[in-house]
């Protein structure tokens, strides 16, 4: 069980490290560091509705590429 989550963080940390720096930045303040919307687009001087994209789209391949990983298992 904990070789699989090792695995499953380690998908995760590769995904995160293959999306465009934005995507990055995005996904990383609010998911990881847990900043707000509005913290954020501060933060990386954004609008909300590009906070919004950003964060959509790499959650999406951080998301698929868990499933890939869970689909081979």
């Amino acid at each position: 069980q904990l070789l699989l989550q090792r695995e499953a963080l380690a998908v995760v940390a590769q995904a995160m490290a293959e999306l465009p720096a934005s995507q990055r930045a995005v996904v990383t303040l609010r998911d990881v560091d847990g900043l707000e919307a509005t913290e954020v687009c501060h933060v990386l001087e954004i609008s909300e509705t590009n906070q919004r994209v950003l964060l959509h789209r790499g959650r999406s391949k951080v998301r698929a590429a868990l499933e890939r990983y869970r689909a081979t298992r």
